[in-house]
């Protein structure tokens, strides 16, 4: 029995994949948003992998953007986006993202979420890493303000890729009227851990959510001494979806149309 046979009603027969390509962080979250707008049922499935040039700091829908230092962000040549999911802020730089567009009559939330966590976790252990796939019943907890609220990998959600206990892959999701969106970072590097010093808190504060993300986060590099690079990752990750599933894979580039068209919603993100 295929991986996808018990969460994809029906399975899809094929799977667009978008081959690794940077953008500026605005671009992306409109990427990511107009290809679930045009997503369907009369569609092909997405799975998109990218990179953010320059680095850029993200936040959740629902996170406030006026507890981000955008003027140091700025000055230290990096970008600020909010993405069209909720979860934490991520400061992106060392990782590969990637952004999963399917019709939601093919597949409910958590299914969706647990697949690609599930799939990710098989690749890395081809590769070689020590990972786990954790299953938790807890809910994230609420928004409540506070600083401890802002890194999204000191947060754990049901379905978890990790190392030695430590957070791996921070994923979020957003339901559209045809479509799901799942997107999320896998870390290679430790880039991610400078989003302490792009925050508006005390330097107490700030020395308290460096140890918790040093405490419960963990990149690609701190596992093995190799370097990974991220087009090997990429394909690995498509290897197992074609070796675990009865899904076809067509790797299709971006196409210029489909990039102005996002530009469209960059106001948005920006």
């Amino acid at each position: 029995m295929a991986l996808s046979d018990n969460i994809f009603h029906p399975p899809p027969e094929k799977i667009r994949i978008i081959p690794y390509q940077t953008f500026p962080g605005p671009l992306n979250m409109a990427i990511d948003y107009f290809l679930s707008l045009n997503c369907s049922a009369q569609t092909m499935p997405v799975l998109r992998f990218y990179g953010w040039k320059p680095n850029c700091l993200s936040i959740g829908f629902h996170q406030q953007w006026q507890a981000i230092d955008t003027v140091r962000l700025n000055a230290d040549g990096f970008e600020f986006t909010r993405r069209p999911t909720g979860g934490r802020a991520i400061f992106h730089a060392e990782e590969l993202t990637y952004s999963v567009h399917f019709p939601k009559n093919q597949v409910k939330q958590q299914p969706l979420y647990r697949f690609f966590h599930q799939l990710f976790f098989s690749a890395l252990l081809q590769l070689g890493y020590p990972v786990e796939l954790k299953e938790d019943t807890e809910k994230l907890p609420a928004l409540s303000g506070q600083t401890v609220d802002y890194p999204c990998f000191t947060k754990s959600a049901q379905t978890e890729v990790q190392s030695g206990g430590k957070k791996l892959i921070g994923s979020a999701q957003k339901i559209f009227t045809d479509s799901i969106l799942q997107h999320g970072s896998i870390l290679v590097g430790d880039g991610h851990k400078r989003l302490a010093a792009y925050l508006k808190i005390s330097e107490s504060e700030r020395q308290e959510v460096v140890q918790e993300i040093e405490e419960k986060s963990v990149s690609l590099e701190r596992l093995s001494a190799r370097k990974i690079n991220v087009l090997k990752l990429m394909t690995a990750i498509v290897n197992q979806l074609e070796l675990l599933t009865n899904i076809s894979v067509n790797w299709q580039d971006l196409d210029q149309f489909e990039i102005d068209s996002a530009k469209y919603y960059l106001g948005q993100f920006g």
